[in-house]
């Protein structure tokens, strides 16, 4: 049987929004070039680093791997915070076998997380080469299969007289796998002064080993062309809260959507995963089948939300095409609260062939 896994890259949606107070669009020629993709929100109440995610509330939340088939292995839901003092990232894992068998020089070699941070200003912000300001480390929850957390910092001529000061995690079991909190204080780039309304370039990639050496990688923001530059992390900004019903243009980092077109018989079948970030607001999941004219040419059948054990919810529905013209179509997800108002919208192009739709 042949079939095409389309993974839904989406588009970024650049309108105006309000962030309880901070207004952020895409006016100035910077934020043309270097769109806002997530944002962080300041952290409600100290955060105690003991391995529990409970006093997180109101963290930004990206999924990674909640589309994969091997979900119960791989998805994971990261979460992010700052407040005056650190940033705050949070690992919730699915994982029946937590490993990391490497050694300290190469903890990205397993179950872990390669760091990407960017905390420069102005026009040095997202600069190509790494300097100071800016980071490229790794953490994990794990030695062997225990739970002892280790960090490591690159080994670049860029980082040779940076010593992380502060850094703290903590990790614990859960019936799915386990959960991380890392901890990175801002004194460690003295330059940077957070607050509400401040870009940072940044992304989080995270590693799966089943039992071994890391097998399959995951980016939340960009792609592995960031190992070698801070031009492409992730551009987002500190804010102090998340307002749910402003949150289009992150559609991609909070609902992530892949598409399988089998080649021998006319259906679409389409998975999609809520971040737990919008999950409580969205009511139901509108999903049409587009023609290249705009016109909406099948709506999914089969559709169903679940609960799932990651906190979120999961998506599924399904297209027949068997009746459709050869061509370009488009895939378009809305999910509504109870009012119906948009929270998040994906879009995703296919191309389907009647000769492959018998």
């Amino acid at each position: 049987m042949k079939s095409w896994l389309l993974r839904g890259a989406g588009q970024f949606l650049f309108a105006a929004i309000t962030v309880f107070g901070l207004t952020f669009g895409a006016s100035s020629a910077t934020a043309q070039e270097t769109p806002v993709v997530g944002l962080i929100p300041r952290a409600q109440h100290p955060i105690t680093i003991d391995g529990n995610l409970d006093d997180w509330s109101g963290a930004f939340i990206t999924p990674l791997n909640a589309t994969n088939p091997d979900f119960a292995n791989r998805a994971t839901d990261v979460y992010y915070l700052w407040d005056e003092q650190a940033l705050y990232i949070g690992l919730n894992a699915m994982d029946r076998n937590p490993t990391q068998i490497a050694g300290d020089n190469a903890l990205y070699d397993g179950d872990a997380v390669e760091f990407y941070l960017d905390t420069r200003s102005g026009a040095d912000l997202g600069a190509k080469e790494f300097g100071p300001g800016t980071l490229h480390m790794f953490f994990t929850a794990l030695t062997g299969h225990d739970l002892k957390p280790r960090y490591h910092l690159r080994d670049l001529p860029a980082f040779k007289d940076l010593t992380l000061k502060g850094v703290e995690m903590a990790a614990a079991r859960t019936p799915a796998g386990y959960t991380l909190e890392f901890k990175l204080p801002w004194a460690n780039f003295p330059a940077f002064k957070p607050g509400a309304g401040t870009p940072i370039g940044i992304d989080v990639e995270m590693g799966s080993s089943d039992g071994g050496h890391r097998i399959h990688r995951a980016f939340a923001y960009s792609s592995p062309t960031s190992v070698g530059t801070p031009s492409t992390f992730g551009r987002v900004t500190l804010v102090d809260r998340v307002d749910p019903l402003a949150v289009q243009p992150y559609s991609r980092a909070l609902f992530p959507f892949d598409a399988q077109v089998p080649g021998n018989y006319g259906w679409i079948f389409g998975v999609g995963f809520l971040s737990p970030t919008i999950a409580s607001s969205v009511d139901s999941v509108d999903a049409a089948l587009m023609d290249a004219a705009g016109k909406v040419v099948k709506t999914a059948q089969n559709t169903r939300l679940q609960k799932v054990r990651l906190p979120g919810e999961r998506w599924r529905g399904e297209w027949e095409t068997y009746d459709l013209p050869t061509g370009n179509y488009t895939l378009v997800l809305t999910a509504r609260d109870a009012q119906k108002r948009a929270i998040v919208e994906r879009t995703l192009p296919v191309y389907l062939r009647a000769g492959d739709q018998n």
